[in-house]
């Protein structure tokens, strides 16, 4: 999932903007060692989020934030996103 903005928030938040969902904005936050989504604002105009796009979105941010491993030992193991 591509990334095309983000900014920081209070308490270590950044929200983000995604091309999937240009007029949405997904608030992620810190948790232990990686981020994962708090809050999205979702806009009309964009298809539904699913917890498919949620799981994207959260990898995509790891991985730029440079969290990525700690977010994949997160996950369960039968998760059905198995490749980034």
């Amino acid at each position: 999932m591509k990334i095309l903005s983000h900014s920081y928030r209070k308490r270590g938040g950044i929200e983000f903007v995604f091309a999937e969902f240009p007029n949405s904005k997904a608030l992620l936050v810190p948790i232990k060692k990686y981020y994962f989504v708090k809050s999205v604002r979702w806009s009309a105009e964009d298809p539904p989020v699913t917890r498919q796009d949620l799981e994207k979105m959260e990898l995509a941010v790891n991985d730029l934030m440079g969290t990525i491993d700690s977010y994949k030992q997160r996950i369960h193991p039968h998760s059905y996103l198995k490749k980034y």
